[in-house]
């Protein structure tokens, strides 16, 4: 009988914490493998403050025996509890002017790109972790179906970057003309209007 308690209380205090530690930031999502097959459990892909991580490798939970890591080349996308995934190639070059952003496959990195409207034209953050701080941050991204360059949404505090957003979307006038009149102040009112117009004007 005194075995048994021994046991139990070791469990609890021993064994049992490192499990749960071990489920925490876990929530409920799946992954889209490269054969486009989707699978169901658990997913983590960063650590919460303090000490808090970006992972370069996603942790999935299939069940609690079946446990894996999956970085970016591994799997198309994947899910979070409300948070959509996708896996881009970035590729980022610099003339005297601008850094330029494009995806081509085998070109550049392969990165985990977080979905915030999904569209014609997708808004994405690229996270990234400040390393000194641990603060996560990202650089906002515009890209077009189908197109290898990628826009460059905002600047830190200086906002909107207005004078890319009027290049990359010359095809639509009354958009620029928002922008500039600050009807459109944010990246989702932008992409909901322009995939709104876009689907207006093929």
């Amino acid at each position: 009988m005194k075995i048994i308690i021994l046991l139990n209380l070791i469990f609890t205090f021993l064994i049992l914490p490192v499990f749960v530690s071990g489920q925490k930031d876990y929530q409920a999502g799946y992954i889209i493998t490269n054969k486009n097959d989707t699978l169901i459990g658990k997913v983590k892909d960063r650590k919460s403050p303090p000490f808090g991580k970006l992972y370069k490798k996603i942790r999935f939970n299939k069940n609690r025996l079946t446990k894996r890591k999956y970085g970016p080349h591994q799997i198309i996308a994947y899910r979070q509890g409300d948070n959509q995934f996708e896996s881009l190639w970035i590729d980022v070059s610099q003339n005297i002017f601008k850094e330029i952003y494009t995806s081509v496959p085998d070109f550049g990195e392969k990165s985990f790109m977080k979905v915030i409207v999904k569209g014609y034209l997708t808004y994405y953050h690229w996270e990234f972790q400040d390393y000194e701080s641990d603060y996560i941050d990202e650089i906002s991204l515009f890209k077009r179906t189908n197109e290898s360059s990628l826009a460059r949404v905002t600047q830190g505090i200086f906002g909107l970057k207005k004078k890319r957003l009027a290049e990359y979307f010359q095809d639509c006038p009354e958009l620029i003309n928002k922008i500039e009149k600050g009807e459109l102040t944010n990246p989702v009112e932008i992409a909901i209007f322009y995939n709104n117009w876009k689907e207006n004007n093929p």
